[in-house]
Formats: structure tokens, C-alpha cells, sequence
């Protein structure tokens, strides 16, 4: 029988949260040890919460750097804090005044800080063998197996007993042993996505990786192509297939600018598109990521193993001017008597930074013209439509901000008409969307690209995006009648920063599934304690039940907000989080590493650097131990639709937390007995 209690929470320790609006940091406060935390150009919110004693109660203060700041006895403290320059920053706690210290400190920080784990309620195992009341979800009789032990048990009075598996944190996964033989029918409401940041990943060709005189920096190459390509995705479509993989999400592979800009505030690293979101020709794969055939490869043989590809459909805005591309395309802003004979191998001298090529370019020379031209982009340059202040009208990151909404008919800049290899032609009366929507269009007609992950979807006009899934899903169905193939419609998931898990009129604007940004914040309780994810499970999916046309994509972390491994550098912590994701109703989205706890690389004073650090190969005990389980999650998904598209509901039990997933005959239930 099933022994086990309820945890109640104690009174936390002083700590202290640090707060931006897409991100949140824990760190135990210790009187006499200060924090040092590493803090880019931004505005932040701090929280000091778990202060004993007894205090005047503090008014509103403004944080001045080196000034004792009184904190409040009892109740949480608040301080607004803005960042300006980039650096080290110090917080020291002082307990027997009641005080916090903020300091810019001159050394770079040493110590690594982990997030304490949420203080919650929770049921606790005794590791005992259990009893789990099923309320007439199998029939009497019904033999089930429990997918991460393997144990066999018949349904009796309505319940089953067992021992769950040591190594599941308190998980039983029950489903009927005698299950069709058929594979089940596939559902986007449950999809299994898999994030490949392209250049990161796996090198299979290592003759491409410093294409159009690419540079390493030979340093921490924090910012430089580290080799990732097309050929070693194909070469781990196997190890893909192992985690119950759906789909494929391939960062963008489109030729992208060929030099640097200035990386970080700082400009302390030469930063390159490896990311692939600063395009310089949509209709040409880059030179570091491989060819034509090798996307035509990877289509085939992800397709034999019942894998979608995504790929990363970019419309708001284009690449950098780098020198390396205005040399090649004779841009004539530059001063050449600042330049070496080849442009993209310029580096920093004495007193400059990564930033400094800047000074060798002029930026009021009536020569833009010939760049993009006034006509396709927004840019602070001589001629040029000037960014604006909405969302649709921005530069975001300072990018040039294609007119989409634009009824002006426009012909292609000359250098992309000449760029070798492309397939980027004039058409009579197009308007920038228009060619932004055939090339991106012109992928799935040649290849049979399942679907689009659409970057900045806020930051485009809503009819643009219409207009793409429309020419997409004609294109699709063009190749498959070429090619004597049948499949779901073409599908869209886009990302809207900050869009939580309910359908918004973005799903009338074409759009299948939008990011979820929310899961991420719950999977800290969620990981600390699974029953924490009952109302979470509940929401999604009575809105999934309610709203067919739509699915959250959930996630734990991001190339653009943060490793989930990272908050808690625990191999337990990061399977719990697995148990949450993985489990959790519509599609998620798994980033690659997350399946073996990759961890922060180098960043210098860009963090979103260190969340695209190379995927780990080579598996110490505990990571393989963790990869196990994640392969026998993702299968028991995979098997399962209902699991992200069925109806929840909770079942009672006395001490544990029960849940059943229905979706016509499939069916599962899921057990927590407590940690």
C-alpha cells in the first residue's frame, strides 16, 4: 500500500529575486557574503523577501549604488533597479541592520549561483509499493503496464498496485498492454518538436565550416560558426527518433550575412549569424549549413521515420551591413584606407573593441541607396523611411525593418539579383511581401517542408501572414501531388513574445500554434513537486477542448530566454521538469540538450550567447541516466495522442496525485506518489 505524507512549506530564507519582464532569478541572501552577478544594459526589479526581526517599515527608494538600502522585516521589499552599463554587480545583505548594498564591482564574477528550489507542498514517498485508483478509466481485468518500470498489473476493484521505478521522481505512466498494432493517428495537439539550432549541433561536414572567409576569434568563439550543419542533423536522425520525436524545428539555413558586428554592449566578441536570423538571401542555403541536397536528404529520411521539418520562416526583418558583404557587393560607404585587403578579416587594435569597424564606415554617405534601398526597408540611413515606434513600424535589434505593409510595387536590390547562386528574380508588380512570401513559399514547393516556425509574428501585418500560409499550403500540396505523397496541411506556429497558452486572433491571422511562453516559469514548482501542475494541466487542456483550431507549444527553455538546466545545475531537477513538459497537454517544444542537461556556454555580456552552447555528445553516468528517461517519455507520448489533445481529469487517491488523458479509445493515466 501506499505510505506517504504531506510535506508542509517552512519559512524561507532570506533571498533575493532579480526580475526582468522575460526573465526571473533566485539567490539566497547570507549576511557578510555578497552576490555578484554579471548584468547587461537593462531595467530590473528587485525582491527581497524572508526577513526577520523587527523593523520601521521602508517607503518607496531609489537604488544609489553604495548606499545602504533598508529593507522591510516580515513582508517583501521592492527597488527598481536600471543597469546602464554593462558589468559585475555586487548585492550584500547585511541581516543585523536590515540593509542592501548594490555595487558595480571592477572583477568579473567566479562563482556560480543556482536558484534554490521552490519551497512547496508536496507528497512524499515512502518507497513502498502503492495502490492507485484508476475511477473506471480500464475496465476490470485490464492488464496495464507502467512505461517506466515495466511492471504488469491487472486492474482489480477499480485500482492497481505497485512498485514505481527508483529512478522516475515518484512517476507511474500506465497504459494497456494490449494497445493496437497500428501506429496511432497523429496529432499536432500532441506533437513532440525538437529545436535544432543548426550551427550548434552536430558538425557532418567540416570543409564548410568557415564558408565566405567566416573567422574564428580563437578565443572563446563565443560568437564565430562553430561547424553545425545539415549533414550531422541527418547523421543524428536516429538519436532525434530515440526521444518520440515529432518534428523537426531547423533554425534558419538561409545564406545569411557573411561578416560580424560588434558582440554585447562591449563589443567584446565578433558576432556572426550563426543563429541564421540575419538573412542576406532567402532563397540560397548557407555555405556553413550545406546544400540543396542535403536539405533534400534530411526531408527524406526524417520523412522515413515519420518526422515533420519546420523550418524558420524570418519576414520582419533582413541582416546587418557587414563589412565582409559590402566589400563583395561594393557598397561604397566604406573607407578603404581603414580596411585590410579583405574586409571580413578587420580586427579590433589597440583601444577599440569589436564595435569600432563602425568608424570606418559612413553612415550619412548617399550610397545606401544601393543597400536595400528605400524602398524595401526601414533604416536610420540617408533616404530611408525611419523606424518607427509600433510594433509593425520598429527596428527590432536595430535591424533593417522590411515594409511589409507596403502596396508599393519594388524590384530587388542589384547585388542580390547578382549574389552566385541565386534564385531571387524581378517580378512585375510585387510588393516587398510579395517576395518575401514566394521565397519563403518557394522552400515547401521544392522540398515538402511540413511547416513554418514564424520568427516575430507581432512585428508583421497580419494579412502578410494569411498570405503565407496560404501560398505555403498550395505549395505543399503542389509537391506532394509531384511526388505521389499525402500529409496533414501545412502547418504555422509562431512565435509572439510573451503569448501564453490561450488562443488569441493571431490564429485568424493563419497561424496553427503560437510558443507558450508561460511553461517555462511554472516548471520550477512543477519540477520541485509534480501535483503543482494540476490547475496548469487543467487550463490547457479545457482550452484545447474548447478552441480544436489552436495549440500552446510548450517549452522549459530557449535560445532566447534560458536553459532550464541552468537555474538548478540538478540532474533530478531537470528530469522532474521532463516529467512536467512531457506531460503536459498541446505540443511542446524540446531544445536541443535539454534530454541531457546542457549546460550555459561562454557569453561574454550577451547571455543568450551561453543558451547556444554545442549539444553534448559524450554522456557522463548521470546524463545518460537522464537521456533514458527522457526517450522512454517521449515514446510513452509519442504512443499516446492523448496526452496533449485528450480530457483531463484528476482522479481521486488519499495520497497521491492522479490524473487520466482520454482521446477517443486511447487512453493513459499518470500517478505521482510523491517525492
Amino acid at each position: 500500500m501506499l505510505a506517504c505524507a504531506i510535506s508542509t512549506a517552512v519559512m524561507a530564507s532570506p533571498s533575493l529575486t532579480l526580475s526582468t519582464t522575460t526573465t526571473s532569478r533566485d539567490f539566497p541572501l547570507h549576511s557578510g557574503e555578497p552576490i555578484v552577478l554579471p548584468l547587461t544594459k537593462d531595467t530590473y526589479q528587485i525582491t527581497i523577501t524572508g526577513i526577520d526581526g523587527q523593523c520601521a517599515e521602508v517607503a518607496e527608494q531609489k537604488v544609489k549604488f553604495r548606499r545602504p538600502l533598508n529593507l522591510n522585516c516580515g513582508k517583501e521589499t521592492q527597488l527598481p533597479l536600471k543597469i546602464r552599463f554593462n558589468g559585475d554587480y555586487s548585492f550584500a545583505y547585511d541581516a543585523q541592520n536590515h540593509t542592501l548594498t548594490v555595487a558595480r564591482e571592477a572583477k568579473k564574477s567566479s562563482k556560480t549561483f543556482v536558484r534554490p528550489i521552490p519551497n512547496v507542498q508536496c507528497e512524499v514517498y515512502s518507497g513502498d509499493e502503492v495502490t492507485i485508483a484508476l475511477d473506471a478509466t480500464f475496465a476490470e481485468g485490464t492488464r496495464l503496464r507502467d512505461a517506466l518500470s515495466g511492471q504488469e498489473v491487472v486492474v482489480k476493484n477499480g485500482q492497481v498496485t505497485l512498485t514505481p521505478s527508483a529512478t522516475s521522481g515518484g512517476l507511474v505512466l500506465l497504459e494497456a498492454v494490449d494497445t493496437p498494432a497500428t501506429a496511432p493517428e497523429f496529432s499536432y495537439h500532441n506533437a513532440n518538436i525538437y529545436f535544432v539550432m543548426v550551427d550548434r549541433f552536430h558538425n557532418g561536414d567540416s570543409s564548410n565550416d568557415q564558408s565566405y572567409g567566416r573567422q574564428k576569434d580563437n578565443q572563446q568563439e563565443v560568437g564565430t560558426f562553430h561547424g553545425g550543419d545539415l549533414k550531422g542533423v541527418i547523421e543524428k536522425l536516429d538519436y532525434i527518433q530515440s526521444l518520440g520525436t515529432d518534428a523537426i524545428w531547423l533554425s534558419p539555413i538561409v545564406e545569411q550575412v557573411h561578416g560580424f558586428v560588434g558582440g554585447g554592449e562591449s563589443g567584446s566578441f565578433p558576432f556572426y549569424s550563426y543563429h541564421g536570423y540575419w538573412t542576406r538571401d532567402f532563397t540560397k542555403i548557407d555555405q556553413n549549413f550545406g546544400s540543396e541536397d542535403d536539405l533534400r536528404q534530411l526531408v527524406t529520411e526524417a520523412h522515413k521515420r515519420g518526422i515533420k521539418i519546420l523550418l524558420d520562416a524570418v519576414l520582419n526583418h533582413a541582416g546587418y551591413a557587414t563589412l565582409a558583404d559590402l566589400q563583395l557587393d561594393n557598397i561604397q560607404v566604406v573607407n578603404r584606407d581603414k580596411m585590410p585587403n579583405q574586409w571580413a578579416q578587420w580586427a579590433p587594435k589597440a583601444g577599440e573593441n569589436w564595435h569600432s569597424f563602425n568608424n570606418a564606415i559612413d553612415y550619412q554617405s548617399e550610397q545606401w541607396a544601393t543597400w536595400w534601398g528605400p524602398e524595401w526597408v526601414r533604416a536610420g540611413l540617408p533616404g530611408y523611411p525611419q523606424p518607427g515606434s509600433s510594433d509593425t513600424t520598429m527596428n527590432l535589434a536595430g535591424l533593417p525593418d522590411f515594409q511589409t505593409e507596403s502596396e508599393q510595387t519594388v524590384t530587388p536590390p542589384q547585388w542580390l539579383l547578382n549574389n552566385p547562386g541565386t534564385r531571387v528574380q524581378a517580378r512585375e508588380n510585387y510588393t516587398v511581401a510579395d517576395y518575401l512570401v514566394e521565397w519563403q513559399s518557394d522552400w515547401v514547393k521544392r522540398f515538402g517542408i511540413d511547416g513554418f516556425r514564424v520568427d516575430t509574428v507581432k512585428h508583421v501585418e497580419g494579412d502578410v501572414w494569411l498570405q503565407l500560409k496560404q501560398t505555403a499550403s498550395e505549395s505543399l500540396e503542389q509537391w506532394r501531388a509531384q511526388n505521389g505523397q499525402q500529409g496533414e496541411p501545412f502547418w504555422m506556429m509562431g512565435e509572439v513574445w510573451g503569448h501564453s497558452a490561450y488562443r488569441s486572433p493571431y490564429a485568424d491571422q493563419g497561424f496553427d500554434a503560437l510558443i507558450n511562453f508561460d511553461m517555462q516559469k511554472k516548471l520550477d514548482k512543477g519540477a520541485a513537486c509534480f501535483s503543482q501542475m494540476q490547475d496548469v494541466y487543467q487550463n490547457y487542456a479545457d482550452s484545447i477542448q474548447s478552441t480544436p483550431d489552436f495549440t500552446p507549444v510548450s517549452y522549459m527553455s530557449s535560445h532566447d530566454t534560458e536553459l532550464f538546466f541552468n537555474r538548478f545545475k540538478s540532474f533530478d531537477m531537470q528530469r522532474n521538469a521532463a516529467n512536467a513538459l512531457l506531460l503536459s497537454p498541446g505540443a511542446i517544444q524540446i531544445y536541443y540538450g535539454d534530454e541531457v542537461g546542457r549546460e550555459l556556454g561562454p557569453y561574454a555580456d550577451d547571455f543568450h550567447q551561453g543558451t547556444r552552447s554545442d549539444m553534448v555528445w559524450k554522456l557522463d553516468e548521470q546524463r545518460q541516466q537522464l537521456l533514458s528517461h527522457w526517450q522512454i517519455l517521449g515514446k510513452f507520448r509519442q504512443s499516446h495522442p492523448a496526452i496533449g489533445a485528450g480530457v483531463h481529469k484528476q482522479i481521486a487517491n488519499q495520497n497521491a496525485y492522479v490524473f487520466s488523458r482520454t482521446l477517443g479509445e486511447d487512453k493513459v493515466v499518470v500517478a505521482y506518489v510523491g517525492r
